[in-house]
């Protein structure tokens, strides 16, 4: 729950450079299947594949060191209403994950790995090919199993303290609690997150009262418009097995959002003319796609999306068919515009090694070009996201997208 929690641990740092990725033809070129909840499998693949395997749970409840954190677990929370008489901090502290349990989960699993079958398939046949860790990916199945557990358990934490604590999050003008912590309602609900059934899984306690806090405070932006594949994305995914790449400089055109920062503005200004130069270099057929990226951002809990408002104005004013507009509603800054994008591009199998084109205003792309923005990216996520080709103009970048984009960060669970 400390500031530093919130950051990749240096080691990724290194990691995003050092590794060679040798597993990576076993990443799918697709979608993942939801086992959860969108919110849930987008922040938590490694907790949702552990839940939804009937072999893999009963072999979890059996470790006597893994049920022994369990019931500590539970005792901690049937002490919860004498403890803590309705304190939500206090209860939100029973329910975090110490440093001792982590490690110690960290521990057990390479052993479970090891000694249970179902364990090995599920990280070797699901876990692997679902590239959620992909930072991790040419490791072992131990040691991948190991790391997909602590950048969840991390996440875990951090919203529990962020949403029900109130500790500030990254970004507190767009990403606060809606909810005032310290409301006598808000620690009535609170306290019956430890009223619960007891669980036969270590972490369901913690993942659901995480679940529930970003509930509370209508923070379900993750979740909005999934499944993509079979809406806003459907009819442009069905044409792109048919799309002849050598006839097109770039795979997609790539255009970031802007927010109006006003309730009642649904498209700024900056947002239309940023599609308009998308349109342009449409028209000019560099490209088969136009990716709009932006979600619920500006301002806090806004009921405006970026990219579904661009959408509309291509359909609506501009006329380009909804089979050429690939939407990204999720994105809250450019860094995760380009992260974004980078992982439509692999996951509706669109080429990686063809350049894809951004185009927004000069101010924007001398930003996304910049040292300072790399070094956000380095920062934030703990890698690049793309890998500038080059600057044909002040309002156009050239880029490859990079497949390191595919790591899961529930540090940012709005859009994880």
């Amino acid at each position: 729950m400390l500031t530093q929690s919130r950051f990749l641990p240096s080691l990724i740092l290194a990691a995003s450079f050092a590794f060679s990725f040798p597993s990576l033809a076993q990443v799918l070129t697709q979608p993942l299947p939801l086992h959860a909840t969108a919110v849930q499998d987008k922040n938590f693949y490694l907790l949702s594949l552990l839940q939804a395997d009937p072999e893999v749970r009963r072999a979890l409840a059996a470790d006597k060191t893994l049920a022994e954190v369990s019931a500590e677990r539970q005792r901690f929370l049937a002490q919860a209403p004498k403890i803590c008489n309705k304190d939500a901090a206090c209860t939100i502290r029973l329910l975090t994950l110490t440093e001792e349990e982590i490690r110690t989960v960290s521990f057990a699993l390479p052993r479970i790995y090891q000694n249970n079958p179902s364990v090995r398939t599920l990280v070797d046949q699901q876990l692997r090919p679902s590239g959620a860790y992909v930072l991790y990916q040419n490791q072992s199945g131990e040691s991948l199993l190991v790391k997909a557990w602590e950048v969840c358990a991390r996440g875990l934490n951090d919203i529990l303290s962020v949403y029900g604590e109130g500790i500030p999050p990254r970004y507190p003008l767009i990403d606060s609690p809606s909810v005032e912590v310290k409301s006598a309602g808000f620690q009535q609900q609170v306290a019956a997150l430890t009223a619960s059934p007891p669980s036969d899984l270590f972490f369901e306690p913690s993942l659901k009262a995480a679940l529930q806090l970003l509930a509370l405070n209508h923070r379900d932006e993750a979740g909005r418009l999934e499944p993509m594949e079979s809406g806003v994305n459907q009819k442009a995914i069905q044409s792109i097995p048919s799309v002849q790449w050598n006839k097109y400089a770039y795979s997609v055109i790539v255009v970031p959002g802007a927010g109006p920062e006003d309730r009642d503005t649904a498209l700024s200004v900056a947002g239309r003319k940023r599609t308009e130069l998308a349109v342009d270099a449409y028209r000019s057929g560099k490209a088969p796609f136009i990716l709009v990226s932006g979600g619920y951002v500006h301002p806090s809990q806004t009921r405006f999306a970026e990219a579904l408002e661009m959408k509309k104005a291509l359909l609506e004013d501009y006329h380009v068919p909804e089979a050429a507009i690939l939407v990204d509603p999720h994105a809250r800054h450019t860094t995760t515009n380009m992260r974004d994008a980078a992982r439509e591009i692999y996951r509706y199998n669109i080429p990686m090694d063809k350049p894809a084109l951004v185009v927004s205003d000069a101010a924007q792309t001398g930003y996304i070009a910049s040292q300072f923005f790399a070094d956000r990216c380095l920062k934030e996520m703990g890698y690049l996201p793309y890998r500038i080709l080059s600057q044909p103009s002040e309002t156009s970048l050239i880029f490859l997208p990079t497949i390191e984009s595919l790591e899961q960060d529930p540090l940012d669970p709005l859009d994880p």
